[in-house]
């Protein structure tokens, strides 16, 4: 009789390890890297450390037969790389700076055009980092590039730091004009 308890509880003590060790691993994070490496429609970061941009060039109207089309819209696409990866990066470090705003004051920012640009030429070193990930064309026979650029904790590194929004000095409320002498 004490060797069938005792088999039963060694019987209880694996199921009990099992559900512990199932419910361990339903609240770890699992990152699915074919969905990653296979997605060509999103536009901006994949994951923290994956950035995406979708690169479309338009065929030459001039060009003739298939290939010539193709060829010139391919050739217009890789020439908007770097501008698309400044552009796309720019406008997340941007939408993300503004965030920390409050809404009223967003309208009220002074330096917006220098600082647009500041963050253009900061995100156009970021072109070094990249690769093409699909390259594919449309029925119009317009070229699509998907440019992914991969960078350990990049999401992080541009959201840390960046250029000062400036906001105009407070006016007063009260509008007393100054005595004249």
């Amino acid at each position: 009789m004490n060797a069938i308890t005792h088999r039963a509880a060694g019987a209880l003590l694996c199921i009990a390890a099992a559900f512990s060790l199932a419910a361990g691993a339903c609240s770890m994070r699992v990152l699915d890297t074919s969905v990653l490496l296979n997605d060509f429609r999103t536009e901006g970061f994949l994951d923290g450390d994956h950035f995406q941009v979708i690169v479309r060039g338009r065929p030459d109207p001039s060009a003739r037969g298939l290939v010539g089309r193709r060829d010139s819209a391919r050739r217009e696409a890789e020439s908007r790389i770097a501008e698309a990866v400044a552009s796309g990066i720019a406008a997340y470090r941007l939408d993300h700076l503004m965030r920390g705003l409050d809404p009223a004051d967003r309208v009220r920012i002074t330096n917006l055009a220098e600082v647009r640009a500041g963050l253009a030429r900061e995100a156009a070193s970021f072109v070094r980092y990249g690769h093409r990930a699909f390259e594919y064309y449309d029925e119009d026979h317009s070229a699509v590039i998907v440019f992914r650029i991969y960078r350990k904790g990049l999401q992080k590194s541009l959201e840390s730091g960046g250029p000062k929004l400036s906001l105009p000095e407070n006016t007063p409320r009260n509008n007393v004009k100054a005595e004249k002498g």
